[in-house]
């Protein structure tokens, strides 16, 4: 199939068959409709012309059934409407041989055989248009039955009033035929009605009132025949017997030619909460009525009109009654679901103001669009303030071009998620840490952006800086312990120069004035310490009265320098509870690579260990 959705008009327009019938049927008209001779010519003619439309019907309805992708409800529908049009061909050959060898006697009128095959070429055309299925059930089938029904007694009543009076003692056969007539429109008509109002229309539009209009004026046709035999030109009764068969030839054509420029055509008909077609039926039975009535006289056919439009109001107030039922149920389940919905929304509401966490919408340039309550208790500020700012305008601008190429990689996966955690400002200058569920909403309507769920964890990383904080500095002095000294010594790498300093007689200290007096005295070293050393040097307490010194990309020059520097800090006694206590320790200096932080480690402690007994032996002397 072709998948170039043409516009219906140019497609009918440029199919070579149609285009063919079209010219044909044209033809045929002008040369029925001309007055002069050859009356015996087009009655020749009439049913040949007949048969020919017949095998045309069959043949394109047969094609439509086998036109690739169409669904099997659909062609079994066209299957049953080409097995009527062979019906029919039989039925109208049949009259054709008979016509032939009596011209006169049989003329437009079918013959017995002719009438029961193309009834029941009917009946099997009215079995594929009952039998397709309508996707219709509960209310809205029963609502689709009365739209029907409205339909079909509007049409019987248009039939009954445009068929030719009869008198049952003088005509039985007239009036049977008549009967036939009225009985094939309103069954076609109902069948029609059926499929159009229905959701499985197995045809488009166009081939569908194409096939209505056919279906009406055949049965007109058929009704009048007995009355346009009569009248001086019969070759009219045959046009109008021709004309109708010519239309709905091209049914069948007109339905494949749309299929095949628009594949989609049927699955995107919109289905429409109402329809139109038995409004205007009822329309139609109203103007009947008021026509019927100027004619003066009150005889059966006006009657059967007038009880035709009581039908067919009954039928619209029984819709109608029913659709008002049905809207005071809707209504109902409206206002409750209004009302449930009014409870969600009050319950979200609330939920919302009173959240710890953060809610904020920003669309794909990051500009904020909704913010939640819960951005004052973080912010400090209100939410309004936030919409119409930058997201990262909110943030600390530390991170902020990671923070922004993880949304660019987000925004190009619709319904993705990402955790990210973020540093934002205070009103009160400190900062807030909280930790962020971005996702990409941006394909939903209601949304068209950015979701951020965000919970304040200020308290936790705190909580976890102090325990860091524990885990690597000594709980007495503040300094570093051994375990964040050899961290530095692993992330300095390269050269530097490294210090060890012992404290000589701290044990005294302890013994003679108690351990309070000798953690002032190590909190007091420690200061000295933290004083006397630059901002990138590492100060720790490798434990007791043990303490050491890391001095990154430093040369053993500057050590001895600070060395000589600690000694002069050291030199001036600490005061505890009145006494002044004196500090002295000794310290050894090493410097080296870094790739042997242990060998570094020692030798600095040799150093130290050669002081403390160099001094021992000073005072032993």
């Amino acid at each position: 199939m072709s998948t170039s959705h043409e516009q219906p008009r140019t497609v009918l327009l440029r199919d070579p068959v149609l285009r063919a019938m079209f010219l044909g049927t044209v033809a045929c008209t002008i040369w029925y409709a001309l007055p002069g001779t050859g009356a015996s010519v087009k009655l020749a003619l009439f049913w040949p012309i007949q048969v020919l439309l017949d095998v045309i019907f069959a043949v394109l309805s047969a094609r439509m059934s086998a036109l690739p992708g169409v669904s099997a409800a659909h062609r079994r529908f066209w299957r049953l409407i080409a097995a009527g049009a062979v019906f029919f061909t039989v039925g109208d050959t049949v009259q054709g041989v008979e016509t032939f060898a009596n011209p006169v006697g049989g003329m437009v009128q079918g013959g017995a055989v002719q009438s029961g095959l193309v009834t029941c070429g009917s009946v099997v055309c009215l079995l594929a248009m009952v039998l397709h299925p309508t996707r219709t059930a509960g209310r809205e089938r029963l609502r689709f039955m009365l739209d029907a029904a409205t339909v079909v007694a509007a049409t019987a009543v248009l039939v009954w009033y445009l068929s030719p009076s009869v008198d049952v003692r003088e005509s039985g056969g007239a009036l049977l035929l008549a009967l036939a007539s009225a009985g094939v429109s309103i069954a076609g008509s109902f069948g029609l009605v059926k499929l159009m109002l229905g959701r499985n229309m197995p045809f488009t539009p166009i081939a569908g009132w194409t096939a209505g209009l056919a279906s009406v004026l055949i049965g007109l046709s058929t009704g009048l025949t007995a009355a346009l035999v009569e009248v001086t030109r019969p070759e009219l009764a045959m046009l109008a017997r021709l004309l109708p068969c010519a239309l709905l030839a091209a049914v069948p054509r007109i339905n494949e030619a749309n299929l095949r420029a628009d594949p989609g055509i049927l699955e995107r008909r919109p289905v429409r909460p109402f329809s139109l077609l038995p409004y205007i039926g009822v329309a139609a039975a109203y103007v009947l009525l008021i026509v019927s009535l100027t004619e003066g006289s009150l005889d059966v056919r006006v009657w059967g009109v007038v009880v035709g439009v009581l039908l067919v109001t009954g039928i619209v107030v029984t819709r109608q009654l029913i659709a008002f039922t049905d809207n005071a149920r809707l209504l109902g389940e409206v206002d409750r679901s209004l009302r449930a919905l009014a409870e969600q929304e009050e319950r979200f509401r609330a939920l919302v103001q009173h959240s710890s966490d953060i809610t904020v919408i920003a669309g794909p340039d990051h500009v904020v669009s909704y913010a939640s309550p819960a951005v004052e208790r973080t912010f400090g500020v209100p939410p309004e303030s936030v919409v119409g700012r930058r997201m990262d305008e909110l943030t600390v601008p530390e991170g902020r071009e990671q923070w922004r190429a993880r949304l660019a990689g987000l925004l190009t996966r619709p319904g993705a998620s990402i955790t990210m955690r973020l540093q934002v400002p205070h009103l009160d200058g400190r900062p807030r840490y909280l930790t962020a569920v971005a996702t990409n909403l941006t394909h939903v309507p209601s949304i068209g952006g950015v979701v951020y769920n965000a919970h304040d964890i200020t308290e936790v990383v705190a909580y976890q800086d102090r325990l860091h904080h524990q885990a690597t500095h000594d709980a007495l002095t503040g300094l570093a312990n051994r375990a964040l000294f050899a961290e530095r010594i692993a992330a300095a790498g390269g050269h530097a120069a490294i210090l060890i300093i012992d404290l000589d007689g701290f044990k005294a200290v302890n013994d003679t004035y108690g351990h309070h007096a000798g953690d002032a005295l190590l909190r007091a070293v420690a200061d000295r310490l933290r004083r006397c050393v630059r901002a990138g040097d590492t100060v720790a307490r490798l434990g007791g009265d043990e303490f050491a010194v890391l001095l990154p990309d430093t040369p053993l020059s500057y050590a001895e320098d600070l060395t000589r520097r600690l000694h002069e800090s050291f030199g001036q006694a600490v005061e505890i509870d009145g006494t002044l206590i004196p500090i002295r320790a000794s310290i050894g200096a090493a410097s080296g690579a870094l790739a042997d932080a242990d060998a570094l480690l020692r030798d600095a402690d040799a150093a130290m260990y050669s002081v403390k007994h160099a001094l021992r032996d000073r005072a032993a002397f």
